[in-house]
């Protein structure tokens, strides 16, 4: 977990995790680097997601 990453969670200013971004078919996902939420990319950029599915195989954080 970044620190500086967190006080901008705060503010809701997510940064993804590029390592641990994937796609289900239909979006992009990935974690926030700061908090660990999950994130969804949308044309706003990457949001907090409120319905996260499960990540693919070899996709979860846990995993790295």
């Amino acid at each position: 977990m970044r620190v500086l990453q967190l006080f901008q969670c705060v503010r809701g200013k997510h940064h993804r995790s590029r390592r641990l971004a994937w796609s289900d078919g239909t979006t992009y996902r990935s974690w926030c680097v700061g908090c660990g939420k999950p994130l969804i990319r949308s044309h706003g950029g990457w949001q907090a997601d409120p319905d996260p599915p499960p990540p693919p195989d070899g996709h979860s954080k846990a995993a790295h």
